[in-house]
């Protein structure tokens, strides 16, 4: 998955389950997420935030594993560049 796609599929799932606040500013933040996608710190986090912060809420877990995947993806890339 490309990384602008990666970015709208972060920006949509964590709006449709109100994960990381308010809707609108999240909306904005889509060039921002995708900038700090190639930040390895970044990924790390998110990763660890979604798994933390999905642990109990009911979400589609189908598309919660193939975003881990692809952003575990993209931290291996970013580790071993």
């Amino acid at each position: 998955m490309e990384k602008r796609e990666l970015a709208e599929e972060i920006i949509n799932f964590c709006v449709k389950y109100r994960l990381l606040g308010n809707s609108k500013r999240l909306f904005l933040a889509k060039n921002r997420v995708e900038e700090e996608l190639e930040n390895i710190y970044f990924v790390e986090n998110f990763i660890h935030m979604l798994i933390y912060k999905t642990k109990y809420k009911n979400v589609d877990i189908d598309r919660l594993k193939n975003l881990l995947i692809e952003l575990e993806k993209v931290r291996l890339d970013l580790e071993y560049r």
